[in-house]
């Protein structure tokens, strides 16, 4: 999710149009460097600017912006603002990672933590365990079945002393 709203870019890449991207940079407290970006992916897209339609970018996409790049030798801003990218340093990344990897490495990765499996198979029927998995199990059993107990008799002590209290 981009820091500025889409409406905000375009207005601020019309009025860069006409003024300085220094003067615009003291009046809305954006870098210069961002707003005349701003500015030039305005003036090659239009009013459909910043619509980033291809979120998360393919793998086969950005393959052909860097072919597209090499082949007819544009500056990454201009590449960046001609695709319609969120700025020229994720075209940087891409060309790095092409560049050290190859095409393995512009493929999408998952985000976040990886989802916990938990073991839900059945357990073994008990013909099937050896002694000791059986002793293992026992004392297990035993604990929890003696945890339980204890918490069964602090809800009745805590039921005896709310009535004493009335």
């Amino acid at each position: 999710m981009s820091k500025h709203h889409k409406v905000f870019k375009l207005k601020l890449a019309k009025l860069a149009q006409e003024e300085s991207s220094v003067v615009l940079e003291r009046k809305f407290g954006v870098r210069a460097n961002l707003i005349r970006y701003w500015a030039l992916v305005y003036r090659i897209n239009g009013l459909d600017s910043f619509t980033h339609k291809q979120l998360p970018y393919t793998c086969k996409f950005k393959l052909n912006v860097l072919k597209t790049m090499r082949r007819n030798e544009w500056s990454l801003g201009f590449t960046s603002a001609y695709f319609d990218l969120s700025s020229p340093g994720i075209l940087f990344q891409w060309q790095k990672l092409y560049a050290h990897d190859g095409i393995t490495r512009l493929k999408p990765k998952k985000k976040g933590r990886p989802r916990v499996t938990y073991d839900s198979s059945t357990p073994k029927p008990s013909a099937e365990m050896s002694e000791k998995e059986l002793r293992e199990e026992l004392d297990y059993l035993r604990a929890e079945n003696a945890i339980l107990k204890k918490l069964e008799a602090l809800a009745q002590a805590k039921k005896k002393k709310a009535k004493t209290r009335r």
